[in-house]
């Protein structure tokens, strides 16, 4: 075995180029799956420490009142094993309008808190607040800062002792009216109940109720105990702070998943050729290794060899680089959400994966040598005849005979090697594949701001305001009413009841284009899909703080991305006997920031162009998981086309040879390398766009949630874009590597020919 293990070295040495892509695949593949898995595993497990320490609730209930006797009901709910009380404050920071705080004091030790810096907390300190350190750090605040809290017309200095992280806020966005964190403006904070008893007592606040049970789908109990004193129901799946960051987690891990599996493949392929088209060049070496005495067995382990080492070598480097995805990913998502300890983490699946790929490339090259190395001495050494085949279209003679002679050699050449242009194309159609997707998922996040900010609403500002009836005196625009609701049938979760009066900033249309009109509700087609509601279905609804509930027949399916649940007009709501008591208007840009922060009625202001702004953040936190997409893409094709030019050079340096002999020049030799990779891209690309369609659309669902619907958009730039980068990446490398054409010596090349 010495002297194989020599040749095992030469080869290897010598054919590195038909090599290369092997390892490369088997190490992208590794360095993809075990790099985006150390980034999601790593977050999960960074997740899952975090809740466990911080004992968090399964249950959050926001009501306007609770008694004792509430108390007793809930903890008599099966499974509910106990409660805790807070109180929720809404106040503005520092007088201004745009600053926003959302306070909790509670009676228990809130283990959720985690203090970063300053003092522990205490239910027994007065005139002391601990902030959330992420807006602290925005805003420059240190510790031992006075705070000044607004509530209505009342102002209050508070001393800062402490900066906070909580558990219950890991993706905190301050409002509704954001779907990204914003940490310059919006806080939250934690007060002592000797504060609040202090300086709060009388101000407007509501009650939060944390349950810890082991069920988390106890919405009809406690619909009962509190009836239309309930304001809002959330568990870890609904509640957007929670619920986002472990959704992060399956976004990311899906995509590892179909990264690999594209690379495997081809990696597989990749091997299969190789090997195959090793033995077929090395036809007498095996004939002398026959006389020699060694046997078929001692030969396939030769060649098996080459794939175990080639991909064990791609998966050690795969391996050591993968930290590096690991990081970039991690730190990508550091600015979204708020954990105390960031860590990447790897599980045993990534060991599975690279053996899996080791074996598989084993397998591969095994199953190519097996029978190639089979034959007495004598047949390896008269060497292999390609048996050239007549093709369909040579029957056509109108078609063939108008066709020149290197396009005629290379659908000859392409069709008698079927596993070599079928890698090709896997690889050119995975390329498109990924192309479309890492362009599109930003175009489809794009198009949804785009929609909702510019089609669907048209207001300047949206104003929170407290009462009504006074603020209806002051302010001309378009009210709307929002109430969290329990709607029947649904799909197990709490949706949005919006009553919509008349006016001009929603301008919300059905899928077939239609305008909310009076006579029914509208359902969010997301929405319908999930509870399978269709047009003309009954629907009962129970708003909360609302004693009545309603059955509505179901007018229409709405195209509405940001705003999932059920859409009524104020008329309609009204003559069901609905009373129509909003807190939120919308106005144009007649009223000046410095009259709406002087008025103690609004609670808070936001301008849709914030909205815009935040919403982009949110896609910049994704971008560069994207561009992780579209460079592998473009690699993958670059890698492709390269190592099927070189194992073709390799292969036809005789062809060409005799080909320059017969009258061919280098001009048509480069022409039949060109169309050879002509024909692979069109193929490659043609299969390539619908399923760039199909897993753009499967991909994207990933990021959708029960508030959010991403849809995809695959407009007709995104494919020109992808297009013109699978193209310009083929003809550029076609062009590179046909430059070893010029080079080919027809002394040398024609030697061995007897």
């Amino acid at each position: 075995m010495k002297y194989l293990n020599l040749k095992l070295l030469r080869d290897l040495k010598k054919n590195w180029r038909q090599f290369f892509s092997v390892f490369l695949m088997s190490s992208l593949s590794i360095l993809i799956f075990v790099g985006l898995q150390g980034a999601w595993h790593g977050l999960e497990k960074s997740l899952d420490n975090y809740i466990s320490s911080a004992d968090l609730p399964t249950v959050w209930i926001q009501t306007s009142q609770l008694t004792s006797q509430d108390q007793s009901k809930i903890k008599s709910i099966k499974d509910v094993n106990k409660l805790k009380i807070s109180t929720i404050l809404s106040a503005k920071i520092n007088n201004n309008s745009k600053d926003h705080m959302t306070i909790e004091s509670t009676s228990n030790k809130s283990d959720e808190i985690k203090v970063v810096d300053g003092k522990n907390f205490s239910n027994t300190s007065i005139n002391t607040i601990w902030i959330d350190k992420d807006y602290a750090s925005k805003n420059n605040l240190s510790l031992d800062d006075t705070i000044t809290i607004r509530i209505g017309n009342k102002l209050k200095n508070l001393k800062i002792v402490g900066f906070i992280q909580s558990a219950e806020k890991i993706y905190f966005t301050g409002s509704s009216d954001y779907i990204a964190p914003n940490h310059k403006n919006y806080s939250y904070a934690y007060i002592s109940v000797a504060t609040f008893n202090k300086y709060f007592i009388d101000y407007p606040s509501t009650q939060l109720i944390k349950i810890y049970s082991k069920n988390n789908d106890i919405r009809h109990e406690i619909e009962t105990i509190l009836g239309n004193r309930l304001i809002s129901y959330e568990n870890r799946k609904t509640k957007t702070e929670i619920a986002e960051a472990t959704e992060r987690v399956g976004q990311i891990r899906n995509l590892s998943f179909l990264f690999s599996f594209i690379f495997i493949l081809l990696a597989i392929l990749a091997m299969f050729s190789t090997i195959l088209r090793l033995i077929e060049s090395q036809t007498k070496e095996i004939a002398v290794l026959k006389a020699l005495g060694y046997s078929n067995l001692q030969i396939t382990e030769h060649y098996i060899s080459f794939g175990f080492l080639i991909s064990s070598l791609g998966c050690i480097i795969g391996t050591v680089f993968s930290p590096i995805i690991s990081l970039f990913v991690l730190n990508t998502q550091k600015k979204m959400f708020s954990i105390p300890n960031w860590r990447i983490a790897y599980s045993w699946s990534s060991l599975g994966i690279i053996g899996f790929v080791i074996l598989i490339c084993t397998v591969s090259s095994y199953i190519a040598s097996r029978q190639a190395v089979k034959g007495l001495p004598a047949v390896f050494l008269r060497g292999t005849e390609k048996k050239v085949h007549h093709i369909l279209l040579e029957k056509i003679d109108i078609i063939w005979r108008n066709i020149t002679d290197e396009t005629k050699w290379a659908i000859r050449d392409a069709l008698s090697n079927k596993i070599r242009i079928l890698m090709g194309i896997i690889g050119v159609s995975g390329g498109v594949m990924l192309l479309i997707a890492g362009i599109g998922m930003p175009s489809s996040m794009n198009y949804l701001v785009t929609k909702t900010y510019n089609k669907d609403f048209s207001y300047y500002r949206r104003l929170n305001v407290r009462d009504y009836s006074l603020a209806n005196k002051k302010y001309d625009g378009q009210w709307i009413q929002i109430n969290q609701a329990h709607f029947s049938k649904d799909d197990g979760y709490n949706r949005l009841f919006i009553i919509v009066d008349q006016g001009n900033f929603v301008n919300i249309k059905t899928t077939d284009g239609k305008k909310i009109q009076n006579g029914g509700v509208y359902i969010s087609k997301s929405f319908a899909k999930s509870a399978n509601i269709n047009i003309g279905d009954n629907l009962t609804i129970k708003p909360y703080q609302d004693s009545k509930k309603y059955v509505v027949p179901v007018k229409g399916i709405v195209g509405s991305e940001t705003t999932q649940g059920a859409y009524i007009t104020k008329a309609t709501y009204k003559r069901l006997g609905g009373e129509f008591n909003p807190k939120t208007i919308l106005i144009d840009s007649k009223y000046s920031s410095s009259k709406l922060s002087n008025d103690p009625n609004i609670l808070s202001t936001v301008t849709k162009y914030s909205q815009e702004r935040n919403a982009y953040n949110f896609i910049d936190s994704l971008m560069n998981v994207f561009l992780i997409i579209i460079g592998f893409a473009l690699l993958l094709v670059i890698v492709i086309l390269y190592n099927l030019g070189s194992l073709n050079f390799v292969e036809r340096t005789r062809d060409y040879a005799t080909l320059q002999v017969l009258g061919f020049s280098k001009k048509n030799l480069q022409n039949i390398t060109l169309l050879e990779n002509i024909l692979t891209t069109v193929i490659g690309w043609i299969l390539g766009i619908p399923m760039g369609i199909w897993f753009l659309n499967q991909y994207i669902k990933t990021f959708s949630s029960i508030r959010l619907e991403f849809i995809p958009y695959a407009n007709w730039q995104v494919l020109l874009i992808a297009t013109l980068l699978v193209w310009f990446t083929s003809i550029g490398t076609t062009i590179l590597f046909n430059r070893n054409i010029n080079k080919i010596n027809m002394v040398e090349a024609l030697k061995g020919i007897e």
